[in-house]
């Protein structure tokens, strides 16, 4: 254990693959590269029937000359609940036999992140994901090749290195959440930070007198019920305009990547890019892996089930109570935590165990530092991204809004 930040040393190439194996988002990720569609695969395989929110259509031609367009339906057999490990590891190792995902060493890394990208932007709410995960995590060591090539190649090399406090990128979004910070750095981060909080404990205290004397229901939802729809995200509101990221993937900025569907506003607007240098001295809290978010969390509980405890539930398969960071206790020790890349694979979408319920990590940036304290030393603005962050897929469409002040 790493005393002076509170988190584990960064993991050698095999603790990497055994951390993207461990993890709902690391085994998605790792199932891009050997087969484009491995949940379709999965279902149609082991007679599950339709991957739950998807169609497929045939146009057949008719006796008259036209044509007509019939929708394809595949007879489920059984539940994936009640599938055999065996099974899935029969069809993940012939899957994984095919070998397309041997020249994963090969990409870019501008492509690497941009296909992260494509998996994390609607994590969870893919008809197939929570199916994806518990099917794949019964046969997690049939992905072992692949998760030991993406560790070892060349554009993953920095995913698990702590933050660099000498080049910081803050996105800030015109007339949105975090403007009061734009060209300022990082000031009013801290009192953000605390009113968030302060009505977070307020929201805590009501629940509890709603609820004293009477017995808290933690049970599971009636058969055929799901509590969706709360908040699903574990990155505070006051991260927007609070917290950075570095300039990878070609962007000026990898926030702009499409890593999550929230924290950005809707149709056209205009975000200021700015490079900050943070006080070499900042104490960060470096998230390498679970046991460091689970960690955090432990030392630093504020529950939150009032608000949390829909996706979560469902995603994780436990029950709340649940539990993230009070930022503001956090602040006594640490100025930021920052989310490796590699941490966010190995962590988004896992539920852990924290006193008497669990946490976690889902609805972040990866490599995303929130600062809690303004320690920032030197503040230049870089440029002005124009765009609808909605509209954009492809990274070269993005890179195409990105206007600087003067040539990088």
């Amino acid at each position: 254990m790493d005393e002076t930040n509170g988190t584990m040393p960064e993991p050698d190439l095999a603790e990497r693959a055994e951390l993207l194996l461990g993890a709902p988002l690391g085994r998605q990720f790792l199932g891009t590269f050997v087969d484009d569609c491995l949940e379709d695969t999965l279902f149609a395989a082991l007679g599950l029937g339709d991957v739950p929110g998807t169609l497929k259509f045939a146009v057949e031609e008719t006796p008259q000359g036209g044509t007509r367009t019939r929708t394809l339906r595949r007879r489920k057999r059984r539940d994936w609940r009640d599938v055999h490990a065996g099974e899935v590891r029969a069809v993940l190792r012939e899957t994984v036999a095919k070998g397309e995902w041997r020249s994963l060493g090969e990409l870019s890394e501008a492509a690497m992140m941009e296909q992260l990208s494509g998996v994390t932007e609607l994590f969870g709410f893919g008809g197939g994901d929570v199916a994806l995960w518990r099917l794949t995590a019964s046969a997690a060591g049939e992905l072992r090749p692949v998760a030991e090539a993406l560790a070892a190649a060349p554009a993953t090399a920095w995913w698990w290195d702590p933050v660099e406090l000498t080049d910081q990128r803050q996105l800030v979004w015109e007339g949105w959440h975090g403007e009061q910070h734009a060209g300022r750095g990082l000031s009013g981060v801290e009192a953000a930070m605390r009113s968030e909080m302060a009505r977070r404990h307020a929201r805590n205290e009501r629940d509890a007198g709603r609820t004293k004397g009477k017995r808290r229901r933690r049970g599971a939802p009636r058969p055929g019920e799901r509590n969706l729809g709360a908040t699903w995200w574990s990155a505070p509101d006051f991260a927007p305009g609070t917290w950075t990221t570095g300039p990878r993937g070609g962007l000026p900025a990898l926030e702009l990547g499409h890593f999550i569907d929230t924290f950005f506003p809707f149709g056209e607007s205009a975000a200021s890019v700015a490079r900050l240098t943070l006080d070499a001295g900042a104490r960060v809290a470096e998230i390498r892996g679970p046991r460091d978010w689970q960690r955090l969390v432990s030392r630093f509980p504020c529950e939150v089930t009032s608000s949390h405890d829909g996706e979560w539930r469902d995603w994780g398969d436990v029950d709340g109570p649940w539990y993230l960071p009070d930022w503001a206790a956090v602040a006594g020790h640490y100025d930021g935590v920052h989310v490796t890349v590699g941490g966010f694979l190995a962590t988004c979408g896992l539920a852990q165990p924290v006193g008497d319920g669990h946490t976690m990590l889902a609805g972040w940036v990866p490599d995303a530092t929130l600062w809690l304290r303004d320690v920032v030393t030197d503040h230049r603005p870089l440029g002005v991204w124009r765009g609808d962050p909605d509209d954009c897929g492809e990274w070269e469409e993005i890179l195409a809004g990105w206007w600087p002040h003067t040539p990088e």
